[in-house]
């Protein structure tokens, strides 16, 4: 080996590891331009060399002339030095091999760097197994031409300058793909932004179409939606003039249109060229004076996996969508359906809140079960209510083979968490949660068709979910706030009444107390009026009459006076209230854990009049056999309370009726003619409550739910006192 060629060996290997090591990073500009460097390196020694690189663009089948980059004293050019079509260029990629000006006297040197004082030019195919990736230049001013030494050197570097190159042209294909990809990110964001901008539906449809032709470039859309129920696609948005006056709002849910056809099969199309068959025959023009020839058309995929609508672009030239606009249509389409999903979620929940006051709990467990069939592309679903004392309660269902789901219930109320199964059918089930994390329920969607839902799925039946359970809970309160509503307006009540009654009391005894007193005082002065029988006789009567109408007028008045609840026992009450009743022999008066109960806050003569009402109402239920059982337990804020019969039962049609205040048919004593209503009443003064349970023909059974006394802090009642007088 000679002197000069182990020289060239040496720069050859050093240019080699300082192409290796370009970091990834490079851009292909930059990697070019060291490319370049590097080989003048190799000419060191001659006349103004330069170095000229030409990168090969697949797609149009020749050079780039925008990627020239030029190293070295290329001269002023007097014009662009650009590849000719039969230049060396052409010539060393047709044979792959390289074409040097001294060898090839028949291809000229380009015009330009002649002019820029270019006299020995050699130009290398840099080539791989899968095509050319560009070409080399070198040159220089003087005649000579390049050694063998050279020539072989320069050779053993294109395969460097290749792999180099190469290299860096994935690297900007793959920089290239992901600022296209980041551009369509940034796109769906900002689709995004104009949707979630949005609340009515038809603004929503016109952005989603306006957003679709402006990412594909395309001028003529439509947006429709699938109403599967009626097997129509309905028009929902169009952006396009002028129309043809008879457009179709409407087309059937089949394979007669294209649109059709993409919402049946659930995937895209992408037609280049509509007079082609067999698309010809089934396209339907809906522009004036626009003969359409490409079409896009992407379906809108449910959670179900069936389409909710087509979106359709359409173009007057031939192959207008690519495939990149394929894939950008699909995925706004995909969000299309998340924004179209959430538009009706929100619109539902809005709609469940507003009924809130006004809609029974039926009709709003309807309204959601409803929504999420739609929402999930479900067939059924049910709402499982939770209730301390036992299994989950089925609240609503649509159909009676819901029922059947009340193992996933219960499964869920154990895990409180979402499960789904695939036995009878597919079902998803979640726990209905309140603001404090507490279950409430579970509501359950079931398909009869083979489907996996989703994590999506899952959040979006788990909001629907816990939106019903807070609207379980908010008319829990509604309810409460109504109740204590009601207690306070009867409490004021009750504190007019008994003013009035005071002033009654004091005014009947003004008029009626003076009888007495003047009878008194006519035995003493006219004595002699006594002795005449009949006349003493009437005397005696209105007297005896006086002095009753007072004493019932006293008696009356303790059930209306304003009553601040305290701390009694509960069995002096009923026992107060026997004394006052006629229990036939024939039935069996049994009173179980009263004994031993704790003082309740309420009011003795009014708990007596609660006990004599409801045991009286047991009486005349069971007319002269059966058994009433009175039971009493403790738990740690209340007391409950039971009356229990065995007589003939309530019909369910009448039992929330009965403590009505017009639903009465008796009048008895002590009970001022208002039946349960009055029971019902005097219960909530004393911050209780009560229910009925009944069924015909298997008794009846009143709980009342009675507030426990505060017990101080040597565990006695805080303040127990005696009976509560006629006085108060």
């Amino acid at each position: 080996m000679t002197p000069a060629m182990r020289e060239l060996c040496q720069r050859l290997k050093a240019a080699g590891e300082r192409l290796a090591g370009l970091p990834p990073e490079t851009p292909l500009p930059e990697c070019m331009r060291r490319i370049g460097e590097e080989a003048l390196r190799l000419l060191e020694g001659r006349e103004a060399p330069a170095a000229i690189l030409f990168c090969y663009d697949p797609e149009q089948g020749g050079l780039d002339p925008a990627s020239r980059v030029a190293v070295g004293k290329t001269g002023e050019l007097t014009g662009p030095d650009w590849p000719r079509p039969d230049g060396m260029a052409a010539h060393a990629l047709l044979h792959r091999r390289r074409v040097l000006s001294w060898e090839a006297p028949d291809i000229p040197i380009h015009p330009a760097k002649q002019a820029a004082g270019a006299r020995s030019v050699g130009c290398w195919p840099l080539l791989t197994a899968e095509g050319p990736v560009g070409v080399l230049y070198l040159s220089c001013r003087e005649e000579r031409p390049f050694t063998e030494e050279e020539i072989e050197a320069i050779e053993a570097f294109t395969g460097l300058a290749t792999l180099a190159l190469q290299r860096a042209r994935a690297m900007e294909r793959l920089r290239q793909a992901l600022g296209r990809a980041t551009r369509e990110l940034e796109e769906l964001r900002r689709m995004d932004h104009l949707l979630s901008a949005r609340a009515d539906p038809q603004e929503v449809l016109e952005a989603i179409l306006r957003i679709a032709l402006e990412l594909t470039g395309a001028r003529f859309g439509t947006l429709r939606l699938v109403d599967r129920g009626r097997r129509r696609l309905v028009l929902g948005a169009v952006i396009g003039r002028p129309l043809l006056p008879n457009v179709a709002p409407e087309l059937d849910l089949d394979e007669t249109s294209i649109v059709g056809w993409v919402a049946v099969h659930g995937r895209s199309l992408r037609i280049d060229d509509l007079h082609t068959s067999p698309w010809a025959s089934i396209y339907r023009p809906w522009l004036a004076g626009h003969e359409i020839r490409a079409e896009l058309a992407v379906p809108l995929i449910g959670a179900g996996g069936e389409a909710e609508g087509v979106l359709n672009l359409e173009s007057p030239e031939p192959g207008a969508f690519t495939e990149a606009d394929q894939r950008l249509l699909e995925m706004l389409a995909a969000r299309a359906v998340i924004a179209l999903q959430e538009m009706r979620l929100l619109r539902g929940m809005q709609e469940i809140t507003g009924q809130l006051l006004h809609a029974g709990r039926e009709a709003l467990f309807a309204h959601a079960v409803a929504l999420a069939c739609e929402l999930l592309q479900a067939s059924d679903g049910a709402i499982w209510l939770i209730h301390p004392e036992g299994p989950p309660a089925l609240a609503f269902a649509t159909h009676p083979t819901m029922a059947g789901t009340a193992g996933l219930a219960e499964a869920v109320c154990r895990a409180r968490r979402p499960l789904s199964f695939e036995t009878g059918g597919w079902a998803l089930a979640v726990p209905m949660l309140d603001p404090t994390g507490a279950v409430r329920g579970v509501f359950v969607v079931h398909s009869s068709r083979p489907r996996t839902f989703t994590e999506r799925d899952q959040r979006l039946l788990i909001i629907l979910a816990n939106h019903a359970a807070l609207a379980v809970q908010l008319a829990e309160h509604v309810r409460a706030l109504q109740e204590a509503r009601e207690r306070q307006a009867i409490m004021e009540a009750f504190a007019a009444v008994g003013d009035i009654a005071a002033n009654l009391l004091h005014r009947l005894n003004n008029y009626i107390g003076l009888i007495p007193a003047r009878l008194e005082g006519l035995r003493e002065k006219r004595p002699a009026l006594l002795e005449d029988a009949y006349l003493h006789a009437i005397l005696q009567e209105i007297e005896s009459r006086a002095r009753a109408a007072m004493d019932a007028v006293r008696e009356a008045m303790v059930y209306l006076r304003p009553m601040a609840p305290r701390p009694i026992p509960v069995l002096p009450c009923l026992e107060m209230a026997l004394r006052d009743l006629r229990i036939p022999e024939g039935i069996r008066l049994e009173v179980v854990g009263l004994e031993d109960l704790p003082p309740v806050m309420a009011g003795e003569p009014q708990l007596a009049l609660v006990f004599f009402n409801l045991i009286e109402n047991a009486v005349e239920a069971l007319g002269e056999s059966g058994w009433i059982r009175i039971e009493g337990a403790a738990g740690p804020q209340d007391v409950i309370l039971t009356v229990r019969d065995n007589g003939p039962g309530i019909p369910p049609e009448i039992q929330e009726r009965i403590f009505e205040l017009d639903f009465s048919t008796k009048r008895a004593p002590k009970k001022l003619g208002f039946g349960l209503w009055w029971v019902k009443l005097l219960i909530q003064r004393f911050g209780g409550e009560i229910r009925v349970e009944s069924a015909p023909g298997q008794g009846t059974a009143f709980h009342i739910r009675l507030p426990r006394a505060p017990m101080d802090p040597g565990g006695m009642p805080s303040r127990l006192e005696g009976k509560e007088g006629a006085s108060r």
